[in-house]
């Protein structure tokens, strides 16, 4: 039987087991696995075929095996001996599912070399959708996190050169308030990317420790830098001036 056919054929009902064979689960994986593998430019492709079997035939790629969708144990009775087909669909499943999880995450890391806002978010909410075939929500969320914390990060860094002797407290807060725009224009994209797919307590809870708390964290670092700096610098006055009246005082004594 064709691969392709009887998973398109295939209509889930959760109130019992699928009648779908290893072999033949077995088989369309290895398809898949070695477009991958030996084919270039096929992700996008496997991507869309399990976005259309997803929506138009309510398979989810997400139950564990034992669950009653894509991934299932073998119907096989448990005092049987030596059944791998379960661990057959599992190894080939996550290589797959590996393969299209780097191919997504390199666009997502890759959006912010889009300058218009909603291609950006198009991009974003496309690979967000798509990893969601893949993966457990909370485990995309923790990904995305990952590259947008990074991202910030690295944009902090960049906007705020390191502290030097002639550092001023007014710039620094000047520079500060210059990049609140481009925080809340990052923050609103998010926002219509996440608010399709997350609840309005996750989504808050991802802007929070994604921007507002990175924002706050390296502050922090920026600001104690500086006041290092600017107690180093104080304090050599101090020492030579120190060291100069000790000088006249031995003079004097002499």
């Amino acid at each position: 039987m064709d691969c392709f056919t009887w998973l398109t054929n295939y209509n889930y009902n959760s109130s019992k087991s699928p009648s779908i064979s290893h072999g033949d689960l077995i088989k369309f994986l290895k398809i898949m696995q070695d477009l991958l593998n030996n084919e270039e430019n096929q992700e996008e492709m496997i991507l869309d075929l399990l976005w259309d079997l997803s929506c138009q035939r309510s398979i989810s790629f997400l139950s564990p095996l034992g669950g009653t969708s894509f991934c299932f144990l073998s119907s096989t009775c448990l005092h049987s001996v030596e059944d791998y087909s379960s661990v057959d669909v599992k190894f080939i499943w996550d290589d797959v599912r590996l393969h299209l999880r780097r191919f997504l995450v390199n666009l997502l890391e890759s959006h912010n070399e889009i300058n218009n806002s909603q291609p950006r978010i198009k991009l974003k909410t496309q690979c967000i959708q798509q990893l969601l075939l893949l993966y457990p929500e909370s485990e995309v969320l923790v990904k995305y996190q990952s590259i947008q914390k990074r991202l910030l990060t690295k944009f902090l860094q960049n906007s705020f050169p390191s502290c030097n002797r002639d550092s001023d407290l007014e710039v620094i807060a000047h520079r500060y308030q210059s990049i609140m725009l481009t925080l809340y224009s990052t923050i609103k994209e998010d926002f219509n990317t996440l608010c399709e797919i997350s609840a309005p307590s996750s989504m808050v809870q991802f802007i929070k420790e994604t921007y507002l708390d990175t924002v706050t964290e390296e502050m922090a670092k920026i600001l104690e830098n500086f006041c290092e700096l600017q107690f180093k610098e104080n304090a050599v006055p101090v020492v030579k001036a120190t060291k100069s009246a000790s000088k006249h005082r031995g003079t004097v004594h002499a």
